[in-house]
């Protein structure tokens, strides 16, 4: 009797110990990097598409390395604060140089480096390198929205 009680003992510190586990079954993907833009007017800071300077319809992404080829955005409209979205950025496209224009004006230029990472069973973005010219821009720290700065 104390041989099965032993046998079992055994059999179940086993199975209980086969059943930890492993950190590597946690999901913990960053997914790819987004970035969003608000279009500020300069003198004011108020949204220039929630105070009708500027129309959503006349917005243009363009890829300067691909013949300034049209880039697919998303325009978010929520409670006012009317954003720009580009991305996804890290998985498959890890370099961008883009153009963004409201009409005939070039609001600014994008220049990123962004690459896939994988550490310890994890991945995340990393972004090597995060530049936009032609204009002034800060980034609002409660949401992670670029707000830019525009000249009438």
């Amino acid at each position: 009797m104390k041989k099965i009680g032993f046998i079992l003992l055994c059999f179940v510190a086993i199975v209980l110990n086969s059943c930890s586990v492993d950190k590597c079954d946690v999901l913990c993907n960053s997914g790819p990097l987004g970035l969003d833009f608000e279009l500020l007017d300069k003198t004011t800071g108020e949204n220039l598409f929630t105070n009708g300077t500027f129309d959503k319809a006349d917005i243009e992404v363009l890829d300067i390395d691909n013949n300034y080829s049209k880039v697919q955005f998303t325009f978010n409209s929520e409670n006012d604060r009317n954003t720009i979205g580009l991305g996804p950025f890290g998985w498959g496209t890890n370099i961008a140089n883009y153009l963004l224009k409201v009409g005939d004006r070039e609001i600014f230029t994008l220049h990123l480096d962004a690459e896939e990472k994988n550490e310890n069973c994890c991945s995340y973005v990393q972004v090597n390198k995060l530049e936009i010219s032609g204009t002034t821009y800060e980034q609002n720290q409660e949401n992670g929205v670029y707000e830019v700065l525009v000249e009438l």
